[in-house]
């Protein structure tokens, strides 16, 4: 069956355009009448144009509308606003199909979107390789991985929110921190919040925005890894580095003596010669030095002896 016989519901046409479109079948909204619309192009190797797209229509004709093909539908809001009807139907296509070896136009982040969730929301640090190869057994064609990576977040977004939502909870995160764990220490930068050129007073946002992090971890008795601090930064420059190991050395590391281990990272480098950043004592990671070495002399009996070298005690230590 294509489409519900139940007057105050939406059809039962599957989204993955295998069926025949028809007059009277009815979506949600119009995202998923698109999508329908888009997945049964897609399935048949044809191509179409959006003649009329507003909040109460969406009209599509073949790419070879005229003599050689007749196809078009027509995608109305119904008089309740509940849902979005095919008003008009005339198909199927009487045209050739494309030759579309690589991609395909109506094959857009939103439809990838849709084909992924599932495994997106089953594991959220998949691949997008692996989503690659999905999309490409699923509709033949083959997309690029920063489509397949847009699609991605879209998905990620419909699973966990959107990074405004996201951001919008993470005062409400850090208060509970504080909370239930004795000790936390929070420190956020904040500046005025702007609707166009007007000041809104009620609001505040966050003086780095994007999603960079930065961790700081220390090693125990019994050589056990552990986070002890972390900062969302807008990039990984000077200032975020500073910002982010003067707290770190102000409110964690706070015993005379303690030693930073880092990579050697040129905003770190600088942000350790600032004035003010306060560590004394600071090595570079001998197993990355160890690992760019090995990047530029092939040999991994060189990087053994170097890190031996980097290991083994000085006279005074012996």
């Amino acid at each position: 069956m294509y489409s519900s016989n139940a007057k105050d519901g939406p059809s039962s046409y599957p989204l993955s355009g295998e069926m025949e479109l028809e007059i009277g079948l009815k979506f949600p909204n119009r995202e998923t009448a698109m999508l329908a619309v888009k997945n049964y192009n897609i399935r048949r190797s044809a191509e179409y144009k959006v003649v009329e797209s507003d909040q109460s229509r969406y009209v599509c004709r073949c790419k070879q509308f005229g003599d050689q093909c007749r196809w078009m539908v027509r995608v109305a809001k119904t008089r309740s606003s509940r849902f979005w009807k095919f008003r008009k139907y005339e198909g199927p296509h009487s045209c050739l199909a494309s030759l579309m070896s690589q991609d395909h136009a109506q094959l857009d982040s939103n439809v990838i979107c849709q084909h992924i969730f599932p495994m997106v929301h089953a594991d959220a640090t998949i691949c997008v390789k692996v989503l690659q190869g999905s999309v490409e057994s699923a509709y033949g064609y083959k997309v690029s991985y920063k489509k397949v990576w847009h699609a991605k977040q879209k998905a990620i977004a419909r699973i966990y929110g959107d990074w405004d939502e996201s951001y919008d909870q993470l005062r409400r995160y850090l208060n509970a921190l504080q909370a239930f764990l004795p000790g936390t220490i929070v420190d956020l930068q904040t500046r005025p919040y702007y609707v166009g050129n007007t000041l809104d007073r009620d609001s505040v946002m966050f003086h780095q925005y994007a999603g960079t992090l930065l961790m700081g971890i220390a090693q125990d008795g019994n050589n056990n890894i552990l986070p002890v601090a972390f900062a969302l930064v807008e990039r990984e420059n000077t200032d975020s580095w500073y910002f982010f190991l003067t707290n770190l050395r102000r409110h964690v590391a706070t015993r005379p003596g303690v030693l930073l281990i880092s990579d050697r990272h040129a905003a770190i480098k600088a942000a350790l010669e600032r004035e003010g950043c306060g560590w004394e004592h600071n090595v570079y990671c001998v197993r990355h030095i160890a690992s760019n070495f090995a990047t530029s002399f092939k040999s991994k009996e060189a990087k053994r002896h170097l890190v031996n070298a980097a290991y083994s005690k000085t006279q005074e230590q012996s």
